[in-house]
Parts: structure tokens; sequence; C-alpha cells
């Protein structure tokens, strides 16, 4: 039988082993808290897991607009929460509403829907590596590029560094 109070903790004692939740207020339409990461392409980050290599965010894509083609070292997994997008490599859509789990290793290329664009929460492991047309490496990024990448755009948007800093596990 269970002897703990509710809160789960005995005589006040907390465990400094604890990783402390994050909040986060989306803020769609607070264009400072939107990073750019090429033409019509925005992420909003939500958390940066620097010990598992993996981080959770937003992607926005305008209408029509693209991501270049990828893979992925590790899974990812997403959820649309407006408008559509798909692969050129695939014939499905995912529409708002949509959960989509990636495989590693499954090079594609995202493109958003031509009249609405897209906004999906993405949670990614491992790296993320770009490609030109015959499958070369061309660049990459990984959980602390994108991390140095949000640094740099909160400090120009005049975030105090704890608003960053914050979103880091």
């Amino acid at each position: 039988m269970n002897d703990l109070p509710w809160n789960g903790h005995r005589d006040g004692y907390r465990s400094t082993n604890l990783i402390e939740e994050i909040v986060v207020d989306a803020n769609f339409d607070d264009a400072r808290v939107w990073v750019p990461l090429a033409d019509g392409v925005e992420l909003r980050p939500m958390m940066f897991d620097c010990t598992n290599g993996a981080w959770s965010s937003l992607l926005r894509i305008a209408p029509g607009k693209s991501l270049a083609c990828h893979y992925h070292t590790q899974p990812v997994h997403g959820f649309t929460i407006k408008g559509s997008w798909r692969y050129l490599e695939h014939n499905w859509v995912s529409n708002t509403g949509t959960y989509i789990f990636e495989p590693p290793g499954e090079m594609h290329t995202l493109v958003a829907d031509p009249k609405e664009g897209m906004t999906t929460f993405f949670v990614t492991r491992g790296s993320l590596i770009y490609t030109d047309g015959a499958g070369k490496q061309i660049g990459y990024e990984d959980v602390f590029t994108r991390l140095a990448l949000c640094r740099r755009h909160f400090q120009q948007a005049g975030f105090e560094a704890e608003v960053i800093e914050g979103l880091i596990r």
C-alpha cells in the first residue's frame, strides 16, 4: 500500500533528480517567437532536450513553401495543428488533426498546402540531414544547432536570455 501523501512526497522530501516541467504558451500571434529557418519556413521552439539530442517545436510554413529535402537519424513524431502538408516523395497528405510518424533514414521534402500553409508540432530526435537531389549530404541540424539559432534570434528579438534558457532540459 502506498503510504505517501497525495503529492507523492514523504516528509517534505523532494528528489533533486527531478526535471522541472516546462509550460509554454505558443504565442502564435507574436512574430518575435518564430525563428526563420528558410524562406517562408519558421520554427517556434518549445523544448530542447540536450541530454537526449531532441527538440520539440512548432513548424510553420507559408502557403506553397517547403522545407528542403532531408532525412532524420532518429524517429520523428508530428501532429498537424493547422492547414495541411505533404512530402513530394509520398502520396498522402497530413491535414489538420493528423498524427504522423517518420522512421529514421526516410528521405523527404516537406511542402505546405499552396492555399493555407501549415503549422505542425514536431518532436525530433537525433539529427536532420539535408541532401541534394542525388541524396548527398549538404548540411545538418541537431538540438545544438537549433538551440544556437534560437538563442541568436531570441536575443535579437529583445528577449531576456532566461526565455530561451528556460526551454532547455
